[in-house]
Parts: C-alpha cells; structure tokens; sequence
C-alpha cells in the first residue's frame, strides 16, 4: 500500500480533499491537512482533527508524501525540502481498490475533457442500464440507474478526484455492475476504461506553469495495466503503456475507430463496425440542439459497444434522448422559449452556438 506506515500531507482540503485525508488516515502512520486556500471553517478543521488528522500551515520536514492537486500554483507549496509528490488523482486511484468491497475497479469508467463529459456520462449510463445496474458520478450528482431510469442517491459533490471517495460512501449500499466517474483535469488510474472527450479550448491552470492538456492526460498516464483509453481523434498521437488498448471517436466522418455521420436528412448514423456492432441509427428528439451533442452521442456509444451494450439499447437510448439540463435544450418560462445552456464549462463558443441556436428557433418559427 502506497501510504502505509507514511506520514503524509494533503495540500487543499476545499477540492475533494477532506475525504481523501480521510481515506489515508486509514491506511497512513499520519495524516497533516493543508488549508492552503483558508476556504474551510473552523468547525470542519476541529472535527479532522478529533478525528486524528493534523491541521496545520506547512508542512513539517519529516514528511514522507504530499499529495497536492494537479492544478496547484508551485509558487504555494508549503514545503521546499525533497519529498515525493503526487496528485490527488494518483492518490484517489490508489485507494479506490480498498473501497468499499475491495473489487470496484473490475468496472470502473472515467470520464474527463475539456466538453461533453456530463452529456456522455448521462448518455453512457442510461444506455448501460438497460441491461445492468449502473452507478454514476457527474455534475448531476450521484445517481442510481436502472432501466434507464436515473435515481438520484446524493448531490452536492464537486467532481474533483476526491470527491469520487465521497461518492461511493453515500452509495455503499448499492452494488452496481458499472460505475461511471466524471472527473475534472484527468483520471485516477482505477479505470478499466478511461476516456478523454476534448482537449479543446485549453486553458492555463496552477499558476501558469501547467495547461488543462497536460492535466487531463494524466488518464494517458496513469492508465493501468490492460485497461483502454477511448480518446477523441481529435486529440492526436498519444503514447500509453505497451498493453495499454487505445480506441478513436469522432463526429467527423472517416475519423477515428467510431465516427458519426449526418445524413441531412435528420437521421444521424453511428459507424461502430470496427467494434462489431455495426451502424446505429437514430432520428434525434426535437427540444434540444443535436449538432451540441454529437461528441457525447459517438463517445457514449463507443463507450458502450466497449461494454457490449446491445446496439438495440443504444439506439432506443438515442431516439429517446431529449438533452441535459443546463445544455442547449430548449425550455419555455412565462410563456415564452429560452435557450438553457447554463452549465459550468459555458465559453465564449457555446454561448455563440447558443446564440445561433436561438436565432434558428426564431427563425423557424416565423
């Protein structure tokens, strides 16, 4: 075990880090918390620290580990011996296996990138579904779904890596066949299969010194052994280990393993040959903006022809689909239609797309 008889620091307790402390005092000689942010109240720092876990301001010289957060500014480290350093996500994927039968990692999948994360875990899950119990982690919150029928078990949790801990405390009762994590800048390594959905719009994280690229490619490096990395052709060459499988997607027609095609006729094909589930056809919904779904349609049914999913309940998944909550779907309030695109990773580009969108709609009404 990576952090028994250690004693350990965890920099940055307001992004999943208290239930990652928490989780290695388990395990740790000892456990030092680090507020870095000063975001967490005296109440919850009392209650780590009946709990046996060290609050303090720096980090002490004897030390044996620090696990701090892939986006952490270098200029706030604590710390300026020599000491092994590792990612909450490094540390998340080295505890999940003990959690909380021991076995979890038999079906894990991660979601993480830059777009469509959520959209593909929603689409993933319900698909998964209609033939297995499938628990999933995302902005939604943590959910239970059967049937193709979400249930919510919990909400609230952020989708840093430690939050996943959290998560599956709140769903110990439930024994799922699947288990679906939505996580920001990267993987944890405890995934059978790993997937990066975009690697578009970059952005600059800890301090300028590191890129959300480079973050998010830790699912590429932490990749286990036998595991597959479904990766957006668009991402370009990547280099995993040796037995590590890597399949392509792509909304584009002739790239990658699975690509989509638009037949402008309203029906969208899916290619899945490559992965013998032949060609899936769908019709979309009307209510939402398709063309704003199309990374998380092809990702989500390659994703599931992985699995084995029947191509019957990916398709009737498709034709059933009528967008998420917060992205490009169309709602009406007071009489009148809105375009809703107010989720978290809204850029420039998506409220442009939401714009056009809307001006269609007007449009198309006249």
């Amino acid at each position: 075990m990576l952090f028994e008889n250690k004693d350990v620091a965890v920099i940055d307790l307001t992004h999943g880090g208290i239930p990652l402390a928490q989780h290695i005092a388990k395990q740790a000689q000892s456990v030092t918390g680090i507020d870095i942010y000063g975001t967490v109240g005296g109440e919850i720092l009392s209650g780590l620290e009946k709990d046996g876990i060290k609050i303090a301001d720096k980090i002490n010289t004897d030390i044996d580990l620090i696990v701090a957060p892939v986006h952490l500014d270098p200029a706030l480290m604590p710390y300026s011996g020599d000491c092994t350093v590792i990612t909450h996500h490094r540390a998340v994927g080295e505890l999940i296996p003990g959690t909380p039968d021991g076995s979890l990692e038999k079906r894990i999948i991660e979601i993480t990138g830059t777009g469509a994360k959520t959209s593909t875990a929603t689409l993933l899950a319900d698909m998964a579904s209609r033939s297995m119990s499938v628990l999933s982690h995302t902005t939604r919150g943590v959910e239970h779904w059967q049937n193709g029928v979400p249930m919510k078990v919990h909400h609230g949790l952020s989708i840093a890596p430690g939050s996943i801990l959290e998560a599956l405390e709140h769903a110990a009762d439930i024994k799922p066949d699947l288990y679906i994590f939505e996580v920001s800048l990267g993987g944890t390594g405890a995934a059978e299969l790993g997937i990066i959905t975009s690697l578009d719009n970059e952005y600059i994280i800890a301090g300028g010194s590191s890129t959300s690229t480079r973050a998010k490619m830790q699912m590429v490096d932490y990749a286990k052994h036998g595991s597959t990395l479904l990766v957006n052709a668009s991402v370009g060459q990547i280099d995993p280990s040796d037995d590590v499988k890597i399949i392509t997607f792509s909304d584009t027609p002739g790239k990658g393993n699975v690509y989509m095609n638009d037949l402008h006729t309203g029906i969208r094909t899916i290619n899945c040959e490559s992965l013998d589930c032949g060609t899936i056809r769908f019709m979309p919904c009307s209510g939402y903006d398709p063309s704003s779904y199309s990374t998380a349609m092809v990702c989500a049914a390659t994703a599931a022809c992985i699995l084995d999913v029947r191509p019957g309940n990916i398709e009737s998944t498709l034709l059933d689909f009528q967008g998420v909550h917060g992205r490009m779907r169309q709602v009406e309030w007071a009489g009148r239609k809105m375009v809703d695109n107010s989720n978290s990773g809204m850029n420039i580009n998506s409220v442009g797309h939401a714009l056009e969108y809307a001006r269609n709609i007007a449009k198309n009404r006249e």
